[in-house]
């Protein structure tokens, strides 16, 4: 009876880093795959600035602080930005936490297909948020994980998203990690 709980529990073991590794390797015909087209994006004037984040920590909207780290690397983050879509086969909030203002004309693209970060011209974290949990990808790395729930302080009044995410990558021995406070506006 134990060994057949050992074997069973290597099978699954084996499945799970399949499924993972086969999700990795799809990950970016996945993204556009799984994406409708989001509505039309409100965007900011050319004369408007783009938003830039307080020193202080505290984030207004379109501002993130905090950072992530893909193996050696950290990087700091400091803009938010947040759309709806069709994610996953559901409708979701799609969240971009990124190193570097994305231009006004592009954040609607950027949300529904992530072009800048796949083609890493940008680097951060992309959340999607649904009824059932959320799911957050690295970019560059491609490293991505699920969790039921939301985020600590995670809400959304009057079509502004806030959340907070403090994940120490206890699932990759602390090679994929991130400390992270974001205020994005939803763009319509």
């Amino acid at each position: 009876m134990f060994k057949r709980r050992i074997v069973l529990v290597k099978l699954l073991l084996v499945l799970g880093a399949l499924l993972l590794a086969a999700s990795m390797a799809c990950s970016g015909k996945l993204s556009s795959m799984n994406s409708r087209p989001t509505p039309a994006v409100q965007q900011q004037s050319k004369n408007e600035p783009t938003p830039s984040p307080d020193k202080s920590g505290s984030s207004g909207p379109g501002q993130a602080s905090g950072s992530y780290s893909a193996g050696d690397e950290t990087v700091p983050l400091k803009y938010a930005y947040a759309g709806r879509g069709q994610r996953f086969g559901e409708e979701s909030i799609i969240v971009l936490v990124t190193d570097n203002p994305i231009p006004p004309e592009a954040v609607a693209e950027e949300i529904k297909s992530q072009t800048m970060l796949l083609d890493k011209k940008i680097r951060g974290l992309e959340y999607v948020f649904s009824k059932d949990g959320y799911w957050v990808r690295f970019h560059p790395g491609q490293y991505q994980e699920s969790k039921s729930g939301t985020l600590k302080d995670y809400s959304v009044e009057n079509d502004v998203v806030k959340g907070t995410d403090e994940d120490p990558g206890d699932l990759t021995n602390g090679k994929y990690k991130r400390s992270v406070k974001f205020v994005a506006t939803i763009m319509k």
